[in-house]
């Protein structure tokens, strides 16, 4: 259960009041709200949606919530194959949830993992250690693995970066953090850059992007792109479902149209 000081400090950030003037506030209440408004954000990886070779299609998306005494992370991470399209093929990825407090010790999330481990090694704990910018303007989460209450090394830590990209968009920069069905950490060194966005985690990803097949949309994205891309974007996929059934060229709708007819 949150302390009355965490709810009045979340209450305040959900306000999205200007910027305080710090001398007006106790020094470790403004350092907790600077640091409630670079982290507490949702985000989404837009960039590797659908892999070409492979045919799969990747779900990831995370948030960040700091209430001023502990860090609570909740995600979502799954791929599936795509036999048809991504409306088809959907699976839900579960929602995943872990708290860390500074300095102490939790176990690792459960997902897919009854014996807490991860890379191979069982019966670990986690924390996190925090750092950020003076201005407010990036930061990170590492997550730090332990045995026997010692520090145990693995090859890879998971982090997460979050700092604003050429674009003026909040980014997450997350190494190490994606679950890969063996443990709720990706093994690979591989990163991901994950886009701010305003929709909440608990709706991100619980249905298929349209609401009927979308197998002419994929066929036309791969037409267009002449199989070159290794990847798709999420807005891709997005644009190529919007041209296909909501912005067909005139002759296109005609021609619909009179088959409709016909076989009417």
């Amino acid at each position: 259960m949150r302390s009355l000081r965490s709810l009045c400090l979340l209450k305040v950030h959900s306000l999205r009041l200007p910027a305080l003037d710090p001398s007006l506030i106790p020094p470790n209440l403004a350092k907790d709200i600077k640091i409630m408004g670079l982290f507490n954000k949702s985000f989404i990886d837009r960039d590797q949606y659908y892999e070409l070779g492979g045919s799969f299609v990747y779900q990831d998306a995370l948030s960040i919530q700091y209430d001023g005494a502990s860090w609570t992370v909740l995600y979502r991470s799954n791929h599936f194959d795509m036999d048809c399209c991504p409306h088809c093929d959907f699976v839900e990825p579960d929602l995943v949830q872990f708290t860390l407090e500074e300095g102490k010790l939790a176990p690792v999330p459960p997902q897919n993992n009854s014996e807490n481990s991860h890379q191979g090694y069982k019966d670990l704990m986690m924390s996190a250690s925090f750092t950020m910018r003076e201005d407010g303007t990036s930061g990170e989460i590492k997550i730090i693995f332990f045995k026997d209450s010692v520090p145990f090394p693995v090859q890879f830590n998971p982090s997460i970066i979050i700092g604003m990209n050429a674009s003026r968009r909040w980014v997450a920069d997350c190494g190490g953090f994606r679950g890969d069905g063996l443990s709720p950490f990706f093994i690979a060194d591989v990163v991901g850059l994950y886009i701010e966005t305003p929709d909440p985690i608990q709706d991100v990803f619980t249905t298929p992007l349209y609401h009927s097949c979308i197998r002419k949309a994929i066929k036309k994205l791969n037409w267009d792109l002449d199989l070159t891309y290794e990847w798709f974007e999420l807005d891709d996929v997005m644009a190529a479902i919007d041209q296909v059934f909501n912005q067909q060229e005139p002759e296109e709708f005609l021609e619909d149209f009179w088959r409709l007819v016909i076989v009417e």
